[in-house]
Formats: C-alpha cells, structure tokens, sequence
C-alpha cells in the first residue's frame, strides 16, 4: 500500500523519465518545486506514470545498455521496486528480440488490474493483475502485414495507447513507422486508420500504412475525436480514425514530436514544432496552443529561454498537463530543462535544470 503521508492532498507530482534514471517533482502551489531522485537512478526510463485505481502504484519502463529492458512498479513512491513474475519477453520461437520498452497505460476504471504496454519491436502487451503478469496481443504480433513494417529513427516502436473510455471493445495504437491502427473487437482484429495522412518520405504520399506517426490523444468528453502529432503534420479525427483533417494551420513547421491537451478545455491543445535539426526553429524556444482544436495556433514564449545558441528538443512523451483548472503544462527537454505553467500556457518558469536527457513527463493530481 502505497505511504499516502508522503505528500499531502492538493499535490500534483510529476514523473520524469531521463537517460540516466526517473525523477519525481512535487507541488502544492505548482509554484514552487521539490525534486527528488527515486532508486531507479541508472537506466534509461522511457516512461513512468502512477496508476490511481491501484492506490497509485507506480509503474516504469526502465531499459538497460546491458542488462535488457524491464517493467518496474513502486508502492512508496519510487523508493523500492518489484519486478513481475513473468514480464514481457518475446516467446524463443516469434523470431523477435525485445530492444525497449516505450510506454505504459493503464487501463479504463472499469478494469482494474489492467494495464498495457508498448514496445519495440511493435507490439501491445496486456497484464491484467496489476503488472505481475503480462502477455502479447496475439492477433497485432501476428498482423498479415507486419513483415513490410518499417521503423522510424527510434525504431519500431508502439509509443501510444488510447483504450477507448466509452467502448470497451475499441482502443487505438501509434506504431513509428507503421501509423495508427484501431480494433473494434477488443483486440482479435486490428486495421489501420491512417486516411489523409501524409507519408512525405514515401513515394506514395497516402499510403494504407507506413506513416510515422509521433504521438496520439483522444478527446476527454467526445469519444470519436483524436488528435495526432504525425512526422507531416498535426491532425484530427471526428469519427474514430476513419479520415483525418490536418490542423497544421498557421504553424511554421510540420514536424514535431509531443502533443497535449487541457482536460477542461479538450479544443485547447499544445505542441511544439521543430526543424530538420530537432530543435526550435527560431531563436526562442516556444510552446504552440490552438483554443479552436487546430484551427489557429499562437506562440506562447513568456518565460522562455531565447538567444542565438538555445537549441532546445522535446521527445514525444515530454510535454503533459495536469487535470487541474486552469490546467498545468509541463515540458521536458533534450537537455534536462524542465518547464511548467500553471496557467494553460500563459506564463512559464524554469522548474528543475541539469537533468539527463528527459524523455517524458506525466502528471498526476493526489487528491
């Protein structure tokens, strides 16, 4: 049972996966910060998220340069951890070699005990007793066209999971390179989802499947509306991923990395667009926001760094808000800075520096 004590009601505690370790932030204020280090202090933590149905268990993806890639979960907060008693290791005969492990969801309220994780190669993993155990989706391992499957520059990896809060049946993947595929049955079948999104790297510009999607979010009160931040463009969906609009709109770059929205406001959204160098594209490291779902973005730099030598990138699990109203938006970088508004965006102030390489942040409310 996770020691509750350790932060009052009213904090908002944010996880930071770095090169070197997972990190927790803590407020009462989202003003002023304490930062510890947990006992995970030596791998490569792609992602770490506490699940509240679970008395808020905390899950890691810690991935090794030697030892191998492993889930993790803690009940006080990060200080000790268990292993499963069967993790998620593909099977000697499937051909396959687990290289990391990218992300971890967990499940709807109506399920406890489940959660899911993505991996790379491709592949969705399901535990239905709290992590101990987990197995392969058999039917994505086993998609007709997986062997034309091509990886992105992380390789190939399922980096984004949206189990679907009003249809038990129907959940959503992000595979890079492979695009955003749907199951409409509760994971026996799985077809891609992909129409009107751009492959600009391919000689066909639309195809079935081989976009390299970077990011996927679903709308918190419209269950068929999605967003995705895609390696061509930013897009949105109003019928489950049956087509997608482009929302890219007045934003000076197509590619970019993470994607955010308020909770509160699902219209308002946040990205950060980069150049071919991954990094911002002026001199001043800047945060977009639309309030109209996509139809307008504007530039949010109050607070900022900016000068001729700030060369800042976000990975695609670095940006997250909080479910608080007005909501908070926080946005790890490359280059261990660490960045929080309290007010959807308005202002920003510098709230941990000399980090490692942060490759995600999650937010989480203890009410």
């Amino acid at each position: 049972m996770m020691q509750r004590k350790k932060y009052p009601s009213g904090t908002v505690v944010l996880t930071v996966g770095t090169k070197r370790g997972l990190f927790l932030l803590s407020s009462s204020d989202r003003v002023n910060w304490t930062v510890e280090n947990t006992t995970l202090n030596g791998g490569r933590i792609f992602y770490a998220i506490f699940d509240p149905r679970a008395d808020y268990r905390l899950f890691a993806a810690e991935n090794g340069d030697f030892f191998g890639s492993f889930i993790r979960y803690s009940d006080d907060f990060g200080q000790t951890w268990q292993e499963p008693r069967r993790g998620i290791e593909f099977a000697p005969d499937s051909g396959l070699n687990l290289k990391n492990i990218w992300y971890i969801e967990p499940g709807r309220a109506q399920e406890p005990g489940v959660i899911y994780a993505g991996t790379d190669p491709a592949c969705l993993w399901i535990s239905t007793n709290g992590g101990e155990t987990w197995e392969p989706n058999t039917a994505l391992l086993e998609h007709p066209t997986r062997e034309r499957w091509e990886p992105g520059a992380g390789g190939l990896c399922l980096h984004s999971i949206v189990a679907d809060y009003a249809n038990p049946e129907r959940m959503w993947i992000g595979i890079s390179a492979v695009g955003c595929l749907r199951t409409d049955d509760g994971g026996k079948n799985w077809k891609f989802a992909n129409k009107n999104t751009r492959a600009d790297f391919q000689p066909d510009r639309y195809p079935e499947f081989g976009q390299c999607i970077h990011r996927l979010l679903q709308h918190p009160t419209e269950p068929d509306v999605l967003y995705q931040q895609n390696h061509c463009g930013l897009y949105k969906s109003l019928n489950a991923g049956d087509d997608w609009i482009d929302v890219h709109s007045n934003l000076t770059s197509d590619f970019g990395f993470p994607l955010a929205l308020d909770p509160h406001h699902p219209e308002t959204l946040y990205s950060i667009v980069e150049g071919e160098g991954r990094h911002n594209l002026s001199e001043h490291f800047t945060v977009y926001r639309t309030q109209n779902a996509g139809e307008e973005w504007e530039a949010l730099t109050q607070g900022l760094p900016k000068g001729p030598n700030v060369r800042l990138g976000v990975l695609r699990h670095g940006m997250c808000t909080d479910v608080l109203d007005p909501c908070g938006v926080y946005v790890g970088t490359n280059t261990g800075q660490l960045f929080a508004s309290n007010d959807r965006g308005d202002h920003w102030q510098l709230i941990a520096d000399f980090l490692p390489t942060i490759y995600s942040v999650s937010a989480t409310y203890l009410p």
